[in-house]
Formats: C-alpha cells, sequence, structure tokens
C-alpha cells in the first residue's frame, strides 16, 4: 500500500486565514504540509515525529524549482514498519528519511541535483523513485536501486 500526497507548489501560501489546525500543518513551511509525511493510518504523526531536516530541505528544493512533488513514504510508525516488514534501523522509522515518487528523468535529475547541493549525503534512485534522507549513523552513500 503506497500513500501518495501530493505538492504542486507555484506561490507561497498567505496563512493568515488558516484555521489553527491548518497553521499547524503548515508551521515552519513554506510549500509542503507535515500531513504529507504521516506514517498511513495516523493522522499527524509527520508533524509529531518527522525530523525538521529532511522536511525544510525538501520544502526549499520546492521553493528553488517549482516542481510538483509526490511524497510516497515520510515517517513510518512502528505498527506500520512492522506490518510492513521494514528494518528495525530504518531512517523512516525515525523520521529522517523521504521517499519521493518522480517518474520524469529531467524533473528527477533536477531534485537530485538540488539534494546534493543542499549537502545530503545519502540519495538513492530508480526509474520512479527517489529516496533520501539525513541519518547522521550511517554511512554517505549514492545507489541505484534496480
Amino acid at each position: 500500500m503506497s500513500l501518495l500526497v501530493s505538492c504542486c507548489c507555484s506561490t507561497k501560501m498567505d496563512t493568515n486565514e488558516l484555521t489553527p489546525e491548518e497553521r499547524k500543518n503548515r508551521e515552519g513551511l513554506s510549500y509542503l504540509t507535515w500531513d504529507m509525511f504521516d506514517s498511513p493510518g495516523e493522522p499527524g504523526s509527520g508533524y509529531n515525529f518527522m525530523e525538521r531536516e529532511p522536511v525544510l530541505i525538501l520544502d526549499q528544493i520546492v521553493h528553488k524549482t517549482k516542481r510538483f512533488l509526490n511524497v510516497e513514504l515520510g515517517y513510518v510508525s512502528k505498527v506500520y514498519a512492522d506490518k510492513n516488514v521494514f528494518p528495525t534501523k530504518d531512517s523512516h522509522r525515525v523520521g529522517k528519511a523521504i521517499r519521493l515518487r518522480i517518474v520524469g528523468p529531467r524533473k528527477r535529475m533536477a531534485i537530485i541535483k538540488e539534494l546534493i547541493l543542499f549537502g545530503v549525503e545519502r540519495i538513492a534512485v530508480n526509474r520512479e523513485t527517489v529516496y533520501f534522507d539525513t541519518d547522521d549513523l550511517k554511512p554517505p552513500q549514492f545507489a541505484l536501486w534496480t
């Protein structure tokens, strides 16, 4: 089961007219929302458990590139991770990893380039996905998944 949350962000949103819940969902972000990173079936988990660093990096990349993004996976809860057989040391479990669905090769390369420019040292890519994390406990790596 893959939950896709899309972000089509061409302009920065005015937060003055938002409800308190909507304002919390956008707190600290200019283009993305925290619910994009929720564990499937656990509303609010993206805001509560995602590390700020990868989300803020992605928010800045969206600002710079004005690209439409599909977040496949952000934070995953213990229940979801155990059910889907995620390793115990998976970076999604601690909210330090993001998996994006990016089918177009030019768009994929543009996002990878920006990740590298922002200093991200752990990136994995396949034909439809870009994965990155900011987990300092793992060595730098660039992987091509098949």
